[in-house]
């Protein structure tokens, strides 16, 4: 039977050729979306233990439980999460000014969309 043809590193930019799909040595490491709590640290390590469910809870209130984003569109949806404005990869804190309700839908759309600003940068660092 013949043998299949090697193909790339899903890595961007990567020439490596694989015996199967997926990624190389070097960008396996890349490709791990969620890391376990004892490489990456627990929610009380990364800034949201109790203080943060605390705050939380304060945001969701001053915000009267509606969803900010859908609040600028003119529609009114109750809010589930509380989201930070400026992402805290980004140089954004925790401050209740930098805190806003938010739904599910939305809160997935915003971060989708900081994830692919995230992988656009890291790709630039590579050129």
């Amino acid at each position: 039977m013949p043998r299949k043809a090697p193909t790339p590193c899903r890595h961007a930019g990567c020439a490596a050729l694989l015996d199967k799909p997926g990624y190389c040595d070097e960008h396996k490491r890349d490709s791990i979306g969620w890391r376990p709590d004892r490489e990456r640290g627990n929610r009380h390590a990364r800034g949201f233990g109790s203080g943060w469910d605390r705050k939380r809870l304060l945001i969701l209130k001053r915000d009267c439980g509606l969803c900010q984003p859908c609040l600028k569109v003119a529609q009114i949806v109750q809010a589930t999460q509380v989201d930070h404005i400026v992402p805290r990869g980004e140089g954004g804190t925790s401050d209740e000014d930098n805190l806003q309700s938010i739904c599910a839908d939305c809160h997935a759309t915003k971060t989708a969309q900081e994830s692919a600003r995230a992988r656009k940068r890291a790709a630039g660092s590579l050129i």
